[in-house]
C-alpha cells in the first residue's frame, strides 16, 4: 500500500507539461507510467485475496475482507487522484 500511496501523492506533479530532465522526469514520466501497472498489480492481489478468503474459515475470512477492503479503498482514491490526467490524455482537445 506504500507504493499506491505514494503513487498518489505525485499525482499533482504529474499534471505539469512534460519534461525530460531532473526530477519533473520522474513525476512526469516515469510515475505516469507506472499507475496502470500498480492499478492491475492491486486488482490481481486483490482476487488472490478473494480466492485465500473463498478457502479460509474463522478469523482468516475476516482478514482478507479487511484486505480487500483497504486495498479497494486505496485503489479508489489512486483513481481519483489519477483521473485529471489520465482523461486529458484519452480525451484530447
Amino acid at each position: 500500500m506504500g507504493v499506491i500511496t505514494v503513487l498518489t501523492v505525485l499525482a499533482p506533479f504529474a499534471l505539469q507539461p512534460t519534461r525530460y530532465e531532473g526530477v519533473a522526469f520522474f513525476t512526469t514520466v516515469i510515475v505516469p507510467a507506472l499507475v496502470p501497472i500498480f492499478f492491475f498489480v492491486t486488482l490481481l492481489d486483490v482476487m488472490m485475496s478473494m480466492i485465500y478468503k473463498s478457502s479460509s474459515e474463522g478469523e482468516s475470512k475476516s482478514h482478507y475482507r479487511f484486505i480487500i477492503r483497504v486495498e479497494l479503498s486505496f485503489l479508489a482514491v489512486m483513481v481519483a487522484a489519477w483521473m485529471p490526467l489520465f482523461w486529458g490524455v484519452l480525451n484530447p482537445g
